[in-house]
């Protein structure tokens, strides 16, 4: 079923919340091995702004029900659903760890752009990790309360 522009527009608000917050603690742990508090929070917001715009604009979730398909996998069972979120949380990963990774690296540290390369080489497999799980876990939640709070 086709959902509203409102409802996509709560759910992509309500999905990245965690999604972000995950992202950026996990990239401020992997780079400097601790929290600060502010840049985390400076990290959530660019995290979750970009998120939003990549889930409204980038035909991510289509991909990701190509790709699915493509394995042979059954609409609405587990398989299906991870492989969907192998698709999403990559376009969502990869544009993160770009921008975030350049934001850190070059603007903040003005570090040389090669760094910025390596910064994203060394924390992509991880960031990816725990994207996958926190985006598959928390994507049923968002939708029931997405449900919730917007009646079609």
């Amino acid at each position: 079923m086709n959902k509203s522009k409102k409802w996509r527009i709560v759910n992509t608000l309500i999905m990245n919340i965690p999604v972000a917050a995950c992202i950026s603690l996990t990239a401020q742990l992997l780079a400097i091995g601790k929290v600060i508090v502010p840049l985390f929070f400076i990290n959530f917001t660019i995290a979750y702004i970009l998120s939003f715009f990549i889930g409204m604009y980038v035909p991510s979730v289509k991909w990701g029900m190509n790709f699915a398909k493509a394995c042979k996998a059954k609409p609405s069972t587990l398989p299906f659903g991870l492989c969907i979120n192998v698709v999403v949380n990559l376009v969502y990963v990869i544009a993160n760890e770009i921008v975030l990774t350049y934001f850190n690296v070059a603007i903040l540290n003005k570090a040389p752009l090669i760094a910025v390369v390596f910064g994203i080489l060394e924390t992509f497999i991880p960031i990816y990790i725990v994207g996958y799980i926190v985006s598959f876990l928390w994507n049923k939640p968002s939708e029931a309360l997405t449900d919730n709070l917007i009646n079609e």
